[in-house]
């Protein structure tokens, strides 16, 4: 899904890891444990250099969990394109359906938009980072479920974390982002 960005960042230069996960197959804790910190740690052993996030959607929760839990010295720039950092309303809308295209399975609630969900006891973000948020639904259903401004997955509110240093919004959809910046 992010072949798009990782081929633009190898082509500015950078070493690329990029990183696959079964989103909907675990908890975002195991996903964490599992897929991000493995790679990380590989990365760190391979380069002295700083190590940046570019994320798209859940995957920005699973960078927020990392960080929280495991801080690196060695942190540059951290990009998250359309991440639910205060859930989404589709998560609990749709939980037991795989009819939208949201992650179905353990990680699908955690995103919630409830204010007691799993998500939402992140807390802020320590840390430098750069938000995209699009605003393009052409979903009747969604755009009517979902508060305000969208992208057909995620609000343009419910993007935002506080201490955030910079926000942005691009008129496109949810999955489209991530290959249209």
């Amino acid at each position: 899904a992010m072949q798009p960005l990782e081929t633009f960042f190898r082509n500015e230069g950078y070493q690329v890891t990029n990183i696959s996960y079964p989103s909907t197959k675990y908890d975002i804790e195991t996903l964490v444990r599992d897929y991000l910190h493995p790679a990380v740690e590989k990365a760190q052993r391979k380069s002295m250099q700083k190590i940046h996030f570019v994320t798209h959607s859940m995957g920005g929760i699973l960078v927020r969990y990392y960080l929280k839990n495991h801080p690196l010295e060695s942190l540059g720039k951290v990009v998250m394109i359309a991440p639910p950092n205060q859930g989404t309303e589709l998560a609990e809308l749709f939980a037991d359906s795989s009819w939208i295209d949201t992650n179905t399975g353990t990680a699908k609630l955690q995103l919630s938009a409830q204010q007691d969900s799993w998500v939402n006891q992140l807390g802020p973000v320590n840390f430098a980072v750069g938000i995209i948020a699009g605003n393009y639904n052409s979903n009747l259903l969604t755009a009517w479920l979902l508060p305000g401004e969208d992208d057909g997955v995620v609000s343009v509110k419910s993007t935002k974390v506080q201490n955030m240093q910079d926000f942005m919004i691009v008129n496109e959809k949810h999955f489209k982002l991530r290959g249209n910046i």
